[in-house]
């Protein structure tokens, strides 16, 4: 079936089948064609981005996905960093564990913060091989209910239908988790021995301290971002039931992981200079800060995996990868 499209005296033949509950409707729909000229064409493209990733937000409830995760997030966040601490201080110094937790929440809110920093150093102090390596195991499976919430969200995003057997799905949450976990030591351990080797480095070849410094805090930044848009766009590919390639993810996970950063800093300044959480919840002020934070960044989460979505539904002519990617029936035969 095809059907004609007039935009801007061009005309075209439109074909168009979609999927409705085991059948193909087969019916025509009107196709808005791009305009001539390149930045009447750019116009359009932003604009058409913009109201698909409002609708798909609206339509796909993400407000309230991101308080389901929140709820969620609660019980998996703590186990997941006692699990990547539990790596961490098998195979790194009490010291530099410390630190790098330091390190790695100072651009947090500060309630937010001074929670995981506490929990870090409570975790350090009653550690012990044997029973770091128990508690790890438990703290795994508990985190990993976090990646199971996460991908029943995702398959809602991106339109999937799960037909995966409930153990397959258990399972790919589990080392999903731990492969997030292993990387995030990995990258705890290069970004704490990395200043002293570059300056051995910086020495040798007569740079300026200081000069040394000013790149490794860029450095340190670029690379914490690049590291944070990997791990998005791995729990994209590898949660939800699709088979689409990592490189589709990607985009999605990095303007996700911006708007992480940018809401994160935005909660911060509101915490510090536009409100009073201590004289409105009291004693309750920093648990409040921490859930909105989570909410806010669940939300960030999903919102990126909406942007890979719609990216992915405007270049399905040109690109295999993300017509997988917006394929409603992708792997519906294995139901």
């Amino acid at each position: 079936m095809a059907c004609a499209v007039q935009t801007h005296a061009r005309v075209t033949l439109i074909p168009y089948a979609k999927h409705v509950e085991g059948t193909i409707d087969a019916r025509p729909r009107k196709v808005e064609l791009p305009p001539r000229g390149f930045f009447p064409h750019v116009a359009w493209t932003v604009r058409r981005f913009f109201s698909s990733l409002v609708k798909e937000i609206i339509e796909d409830d993400v407000d309230d996905l991101a308080a389901m995760m929140t709820y969620y997030a609660i019980m998996a966040l703590f186990p997941m960093v006692l699990f990547v601490f539990t790596i961490a201080l098998i195979a790194l110094p009490a010291d530099l564990v410390r630190a790098g937790a330091a390190s790695a929440t100072e651009a947090l809110p500060a309630d937010v913060g001074q929670i995981l920093r506490a929990q870090v150093e409570s975790m350090r102090a009653a550690s012990s091989p044997g029973i770091a390596i128990l508690g790890g195991l438990l703290a795994l499976w508990s985190a990993s209910r976090g990646a199971s919430t996460l991908t029943t969200a995702l398959n809602r995003v991106f339109t999937k239908t799960e037909a995966r057997p409930w153990l397959r799905r258990q399972l790919r949450a589990i080392f999903v988790t731990a492969g997030v976990a292993v990387i995030v030591v990995l990258a705890l351990g290069f970004f704490l021995f990395a200043p002293d080797i570059g300056r051995e480095l910086a020495d040798r070849i007569n740079l300026h301290r200081d000069v040394f410094d000013v790149i490794w805090w860029l450095l340190r930044w670029v690379g914490a971002g690049a590291l944070a848009t990997f791990l998005w766009s791995v729990l994209y590919k590898y949660l939800p039931n699709t088979d689409a390639p990592l490189r589709v993810f990607t985009p999605g996970a990095l303007i996700g992981v911006v708007l992480w950063a940018l809401v994160t800093q935005g909660l911060t300044v509101f915490v510090t200079y536009f409100t009073d959480f201590q004289a409105t919840y009291g004693a309750f002020a920093s648990v409040i800060i921490f859930l909105l934070w989570l909410w806010l960044s669940n939300l960030a989460l999903l919102i990126g995996a909406e942007v890979a979505d719609v990216l992915a539904s405007m270049r399905t002519v040109e690109s295999p990868a993300a017509a997988a990617l917006d394929d409603p029936t992708e792997h519906e035969t294995l139901s």
